[in-house]
């Protein structure tokens, strides 16, 4: 995968305007408070990314990951 505007490749794109936005593609949600008075958030990133040109990324096929 390429990356970056200057090599026609992908870039990263942010969502701003969203609910409970705390930055730029990141909300974070008051979820409540648990009897052992824990507090819990819903934490949800939103991001997305744009194919500047078809061959700026490619498909593996028949690959293994090992550890």
């Amino acid at each position: 995968m390429r990356t970056g505007e200057e090599s026609q490749g992908v870039i990263g794109l942010h969502q701003t305007g969203i609910p409970d936005e705390y930055e730029p593609s990141l909300n974070v949600r008051f979820m409540g408070i648990s009897e052992q008075a824990v507090t819990s958030y819903l934490v949800s990133a939103y991001y997305s990314a744009a194919i500047l040109v078809p061959d700026a990324v490619g498909v593996l096929e028949d690959v293994e990951i090992g550890r």
